[in-house]
Parts: structure tokens; sequence; C-alpha cells
């Protein structure tokens, strides 16, 4: 124990020589030194905690989502149509476009807002619907040209609309492109700038089959109204849900009910209305002199007279004629099971019926024999004089003929339409099958719809407004999506 405590003395005694050797160095002017150092240090620390200022941008954007589980809400900007993602914490104040106190889940796709953001946290500092905004509701009349940057509203008014204008369906983003003048839109505007369109109701495709047998009539669903073409189908864009179809053919209709599902297509069939609006009887002709050899024209196209003719009721041009004898042209009805049509040839005083007989036997034999089969009211005739006599008896009175009446100045004869791609897939102009792509047809003027179909691909619409101008136009579409 003393051993121990000595050397704790001695320890004690080292200390205290250490300290007075520290108090004699005071006195020997190197503390100054060491008393800069640590004042400098002191400065130093100072310095490194001091406050920076939060930098904020301020952006007007369209709203695009509000996602609570992760607090982050996607914008658009307006100015250059890039999306991007912010933060939203504690501190985020929402407002509406009256300035009251808001929260994000009363923010809707496609509003139009005012964004203050941290540059450096990306935090979501403040969001407030703009307060300029003109929002339209139930828009349905509407047109859109893409090419020259003009929606067009039905009280005149255009909005310009550009690539940075956000199409909103579903809660997802789309190309203005895929709207369809069969949707109900929201339309956001400031000033006559479009930021946003945002789809309401959606549509579907409605693919009618059957109809080759009712060319000349007229389709009606969903307030709409299309001509029957000789396609075997057509489609068309419907908005979803439940409607009549009905199927008008020279005076007669009938109608089926049929189901419309968002971005589906839907088929039905209408062949099996066949048998309650096409109707057809037989022609039976009598030609005199019987030893004459005579050919008879329907609508043009020739026809084997010696046996009964089947044709649909209606009304047509017939033509007859025979070497020697005047050429007869007229009109017949058919409209009931049988007629009998009696012909009583003259014989010509000159040689000119003849040659003019002779004439159309040559142009038959050089007309290609596939022509057009013509089964229909004929539009666009010209009823010729008669020097021979034809009776026709029936069982019920004829139908009347239907006049074509003025061209439509809307068809711009001689400019066309390319569409140039996606290849392969089937194009339909308001519902009118025209080709395969690549392809070309006659050009319209107005606002038109053109559907791209292909098996195992998603269907797609896209509305263009095509100008009176002289001048063929050219569209090549996206790339369709495989099912």
């Amino acid at each position: 124990m003393q051993h121990k405590r000595n050397t704790s003395f001695k320890n004690l005694i080292g200390i205290i020589s250490v300290f007075i050797a520290a108090s004699v160095c005071t006195g020997c002017g190197e503390t100054p030194v060491q008393q800069t150092s640590v004042s400098a240090v002191s400065t130093a620390s100072e310095e490194s905690v001091v406050e920076i200022p939060d930098l904020e941008t301020d952006d007007t954007a369209v709203f695009v989502e509000y996602m609570p589980e992760t607090a982050d809400i996607r914008l658009m900007s307006a100015d250059n149509g890039r999306t991007y993602t912010v933060s939203v914490n504690e501190l985020t104040t929402f407002s509406d476009n009256h300035g009251r106190v808001s929260v994000a889940e009363l923010f809707e796709p496609g509003m139009i807002v005012q964004a203050k953001i941290s540059i450096h946290s990306r935090a979501l500092k403040s969001l407030a619907q703009a307060a300029d905004a003109v929002v339209r509701r139930d828009v349905t009349d509407f047109e859109m040209n893409m090419n020259r940057g003009v929606f067009k509203l039905s009280d005149g008014t255009n909005l310009h609309i550009t690539e940075n204008t956000a199409v909103f369906k579903n809660g997802q983003k789309i190309k203005a492109g895929d709207i369809s003048k069969s949707d109900t839109l929201i339309v956001r505007s400031v000033g006559h700038e479009l930021y946003s369109i945002v789809i309401t109701s959606g549509y579907g495709h409605l693919r009618i089959k059957g109809t080759q047998f009712f060319s000349g009539g007229w389709i009606q669903i969903a307030g709409m109204i299309r001509p029957v073409t000789d396609d075997s189908s057509m489609l068309l864009d419907v908005p979803e849900g439940e409607y009549e179809l009905i199927v008008t053919y020279k005076g007669r209709g009938g109608s089926k009910n049929v189901a419309i599902n968002r971005g589906r297509e839907s088929v039905t069939d209408v062949s099996d209305m066949k048998e309650d609006l096409v109707k057809t009887g037989e022609l039976v002709f009598t030609i005199r002199p019987i030893d004459a050899p005579a050919k008879v024209k329907i609508d043009g196209k020739e026809i084997d007279h010696l046996s009964p003719v089947t044709l649909e009721y209606g009304v047509y041009m017939m033509e007859v004629s025979a070497p020697g004898y005047a050429v007869i042209k007229e009109r017949i009805s058919v409209g009931s099971d049988v007629s009998n049509v009696d012909i009583e040839l003259q014989q010509s005083d000159t040689g000119e019926n003849r040659d003019t007989a002779l004439k159309d036997k040559e142009d038959d034999e050089e007309t290609d024999a596939d022509s057009p089969k013509i089964l229909n009211t004929p539009t666009g005739l010209t009823e010729g004089s008669n020097t021979g006599s034809t009776t026709t008896t029936s069982s019920t009175a004829s139908s009347s003929s239907t006049d074509t009446g003025a061209a439509d100045s809307s068809v711009l004869y001689g400019n066309h339409i390319y569409i140039e791609a996606p290849e392969y897939a089937e194009v339909y102009f308001d519902g009118i099958y025209k080709g395969i792509i690549p392809c070309s047809f006659t050009k319209e003027s107005g606002t038109h719809v053109i559907t791209l179909r292909r098996d195992g691909y998603e269907t797609r619409t896209f509305t263009v407004t095509l100008d009176t101008t002289t001048q063929n136009e050219t569209y090549s579409f996206s790339e369709l999506q495989a099912k």
C-alpha cells in the first residue's frame, strides 16, 4: 500500500511540473499563434451552420394523378408537355379556383393548376386551381384539325390545340388523334389555349355483317345515319351503351338490339333481315318478232331474256336492241312476284339504229366480264326515246324511280387521301370499308372518322378534318397494338 501511495505522489509531482512548464511558456510570445488558430476554427464553425433560403419555382400545369399511397402528385407542364412527380407533405396547401381551402382528393385529371414547388426537395408547397380557366362540359359537337392546331366548338369558338394538349380517357393519358366524334368531352382552356380534354363517355366498335343485301339502304344507331354500301360488312364507332339498330331498305325496315362495350368490337349480322327487307320478282320477256336476234340490257348489264330474270323490287332502265330494228330504251318496274314484259320491235327506216346496235355489241365484247352487278334503283340515267312498243303487266303497282339530284359538292373529284401506315390494316372511312393499307380513296371535305382494324390487334379510331383545297393528303398512323 505504501508503494502505491508513493507512486501516486510521483505522478502528481509530474503533473504539476508539466503545468508549471506550460505556464512558463505563456510568457514566451508563442501563445498569440495558438489563440489566433482557435479563433479561426470558431469562426469557421459559425459559418457552416448558416441556412440558405429554399428556392421555389412556379409552374402552370395540368393535373394528371394523385397517388395517396406514396403521397405523390403527377403534373404535366403546360410549357413543354413534360410530366413530372412532386411529393406532398403536411405543409402542402391546396385551394380551388376561388381561393378556398381544398384537398388533393378533389383535384381531377385535366384540371389546370398553378403549382409552387421547392427546387431542392421537389416537394409541392402549394397547388391551386387556375382562377382564369374556362371549363366546358358535355361537349359533343366539335371539329378538330391537328394539322392546323384548331379545335372548333359548336358556337364557333376556335381553341388552339397542340401536341402538349393533355388528353385523358379512363384516367389515362392518350393521344389527341384517339378522340372520336362520338365522344363526350370536358374541355378546359385559358383564353384560346386548349390545355386539356377529358373523354367522359367511351365508345366501342360495331361490325355489321350481311350489309351487302341492303346496298342503297340506311343504317341507324345512336343518332347516326349511315348509307349501306356494297361491302359485306361495315364498321361504326358507337358510344358505349345499349341501342336499337335499324336497317331501312327501299321503304321497308327492320331492327335488332345491340350492346356496345367501351374499347371493344361488337359484331351483329343483319343478313337474317333479308327475307323481310329484300323482295324479288321475276320478269318474263316476250319479244316479237320471235326470230329477231334481240339483246336486252338491264341497267347496262346484258341479261338472258329467254329465261325469267329475278330482280329486287325497284325501277330499272331497260334497253332492247337488234340489228335492223329501232333501239328501245325505257324504265320498267319490278313490284310483284311475276311481271310480263311484252316488246314489239319496229324495223328501222335507216341504218342508223342498226349501226348503233352493232357498235353496242362491239363495245360489250370489249367490256370486262366482271363488271359490277347492278340490282338497285338506277341513278343518273337518261331515258331515251322509244320507237318500238313495250307492255309490262304485273299484279301490283310499280315502284317509282329515284333521281340522284345534284352531285355532292363535298366530294373533291380527282383528289385522294393516301394512307401509308400501318401496313396490312383495314381502313374504314366513316364506317365504310376502303381497303388494306397502303391504299387511297376519294377525298371528301369536312370532319371524318378513320378506323383502322386488323385481326389480333386493338382497333383504333382517328378523327380528321379535310379542307376543300384541290390537293391530295397523305396520312401515316402509328402502329396498332397487339391484343
